[in-house]
């Protein structure tokens, strides 16, 4: 069994939407709160970083070194994670022109206030990431050791995190008389992945659907592969793995271009639920959501459980005036 440090406040609620289900017309809506696994250190990335937290403590590493974009609830995750247990952290953080943001905010500000080194590149050297991190982690050798997490900590260890995120649901939904829907914001590919291992664990309990925040599901699937073929060097696969359904239809501009029919989306279930949305990420989920219940794409669940990942800071990164403006105008 492989060891994990904790870190998140387990198990997070399951929580019924009955205000944004009566308004959306479609099956019903609950949410998994995946925002309470702590404050700072929030959201679904936490359940991931428990597990490499553990290992790098058990090679001796006294640093963590990973990457994301300048606004990445990871980074900012793995950052205080990195405070909390007394080690050194380097971000490498993606901006356009690989300067700092000129005013930090978001997970930004948070990345500052944790201490931890920000290494800000543009994104031709983004791409050259996990070489990037393995070569600070041999100039920071012998002083210290480093442990290099991936992006989204979305590889074998990661998943674990998700695959027991996936049997705390399977638990909390025991009973339902069919399997709901789990909608979730796809990227890096390891929350995917741990709730498809947690599927065909738990007998398909649930239907594992995700809708990307920038990529072709192409690419996606990609990326599952890839945690697929690590995952099968170290345990047997289960023989009824399904695939997930995943779906490219709602990333807009892309990777965090956020349009005003999302922020409005947003905005919309803000005040059905009292729950805040990330705009780059459970923002543009949310909105998939909505979009895709009109579309009628879910008609054939009674029930559809929406994993809200958290990021509630980056919140705090946009703008949202003009959405709030024409709201006011409307009411």
């Amino acid at each position: 069994m492989i060891d994990k440090l904790p870190l998140a406040n387990l198990p997070t609620p399951l929580e019924a939407a009955d205000r944004l289900t009566r308004s959306w017309e479609g099956p019903r809506i609950w949410v998994k709160r995946d925002d309470l696994t702590g404050f700072g250190l929030s959201g679904n990335k936490v359940r991931k970083l428990e597990y490499h937290a553990a290992a790098a403590r058990a090679a001796g590493a006294t640093t963590l070194i990973t990457a994301g974009a300048a606004q990445s609830n990871h980074c900012r995750a793995t950052a205080l994670a990195a405070a909390q247990l007394g080690m050194s952290c380097h971000l490498f953080l993606r901006t356009p022109d690989g300067r700092p943001l000129a005013e930090p905010t978001g997970n930004n500000l948070l990345h500052h206030l944790s201490g931890a080194s920000l290494h800000y590149i543009k994104p031709d050297q983004y791409a050259q990431r996990d070489r990037l991190m393995e070569e600070l982690a041999g100039e920071l050798q012998p002083a210290a050791t480093a442990w290099v997490i991936p992006e989204g900590a979305s590889d074998y260890l990661g998943m674990l995190g998700f695959a027991e995120a996936g049997r705390e649901l399977a638990d909390q939904i025991e009973g339902w008389r069919k399997p709901p829907a789990v909608w979730h914001a796809s990227s890096s590919g390891g929350t995917t992945a741990g709730l498809v291992m947690a599927a065909a664990q738990t007998r398909h309990s649930f239907v594992v659907m995700g809708t990307s925040v920038g990529d072709t599901v192409e690419e996606l699937n990609e990326r599952l592969a890839a945690i697929w073929a690590e995952t099968s060097r170290h345990r047997s696969l289960p023989k009824n793995v399904l695939p997930p359904i995943l779906t490219d239809a709602y990333i807009g501009g892309g990777y965090g271009v956020v349009s005003d029919a999302e922020l409005s989306c947003q905005l919309e279930a803000t005040r059905l639920t009292g729950l805040l949305f990330d705009p780059v990420y459970t923002g543009k989920a949310i909105y998939a959501l909505r979009e895709e219940i009109r579309r009628g794409g879910l008609d054939d669940f009674d029930d559809v459980v929406f994993w809200h990942t958290g990021g509630g800071f980056g919140v705090f990164a946009h703008d949202f005036s003009a959405v709030i403006g024409r709201s006011a105008e409307e009411r």
